[in-house]
């Protein structure tokens, strides 16, 4: 490939990567209620009219702030691509900006529980019931804080390996006005000695060792209740072959396997539980959900 036809190629990726920020801004000044220039917040108009016509009026400002949660994200981990090549695999971030904006962006997870109850009556029973939650992979807590919010009954324990995101975790659900209901523990899952405690886990696919997965899923399986609940998390493989090779890019430098939906629902079986399909709402999240045998206690 010629010097030329590699500078060609730049140029008309780089549109996308403008396109990106635009979109991020767009959703900031939502989010936030910013005042900008109006000759640029005109032409921002237009650019985020070109991406997404009929623009994002309609977001509320919190639905806003979630999606630039991801934009932010995404955008970050890519620049440490460019950055940091050399880097060994592994969630390993301490920039705040990077670890906060994941965090949030895992928010929408919990909105997904919500829209996954709407189609299984069983898991909407579960959810209205007093439960606990184990977060497992919780990095700095949004998505415990936001199922401890959207469920004044439920009971979450976060456990993760990474001090770093713990301790900003405890410092944002200090922050929240949701009592004492969130707990979070620097614990490895392999070292969780639980026996039939949680009515329902969470488990973060992209940020774990692919040879860590089947014994997680086991100690998750003994840690919950009969008739209790797993939703196995990974990212949602865009259409286009170019969009799943940077998805799978972006979970291995994670420290993660981008499993597909079969190998997860293989892997939920494996550990115990009856697979009982996948969900996703449109966001990058994707869902495959278990349950256990038994009845619910």
């Amino acid at each position: 490939m010629s010097v030329a036809s590699v500078m060609q190629a730049s140029q008309g990726l780089n549109a996308s990567v403008e396109a990106l920020a635009a979109l991020g801004a767009a959703l900031r000044i939502r989010s936030e209620g910013m005042r900008v220039d109006p000759d640029v917040a005109s032409l921002l108009d237009r650019v985020i009219e070109a991406i997404q016509p009929g623009g994002i009026e309609d977001l509320t400002a919190d639905q806003a702030a979630i999606v630039l949660a991801f934009v932010r994200a995404f955008f970050r981990q890519a620049l440490d691509l460019l950055e940091n090549p050399a880097r060994a695999p592994g969630w390993s971030f301490e920039d705040p900006v990077i670890l906060q904006a994941q965090g949030q962006a895992s928010r929408s997870i919990a909105q997904t529980f919500c829209a996954y109850a709407e189609k299984d009556p069983d898991f909407a029973a579960a959810l209205s019931r007093p439960a606990r939650l184990l977060d497992v992979g919780t990095g700095v807590g949004w998505l415990a804080i936001e199922c401890a919010r959207l469920w004044p009954t439920m009971q979450v324990l976060g456990i993760d390996i990474f001090e770093p995101a713990l301790v900003m975790a405890r410092g944002n659900v200090a922050a929240a006005d949701i009592g004492a209901r969130v707990a979070f523990r620097n614990q490895d899952i392999a070292d969780l000695d639980e026996v039939e405690a949680f009515d329902l886990s969470w488990f973060s696919g992209p940020f774990i060792a692919a040879d860590k997965v089947p014994e997680s899923l086991r100690q998750i399986a003994r840690a919950t209740k009969p008739g209790g609940w797993l939703v196995f998390g990974t990212y949602n493989p865009p259409p286009s072959e170019l969009g799943r090779l940077l998805t799978g890019l972006r979970i291995v430098r994670s420290g993660g396997r981008p499993w597909s939906e079969a190998e997860a629902a293989d892997l939920i079986e494996a550990a115990g539980f009856e697979s009982r399909g996948s969900f996703t709402t449109g966001s990058p999240v994707l869902v495959v959900v278990g349950r256990k045998a038994g009845k619910p206690q």
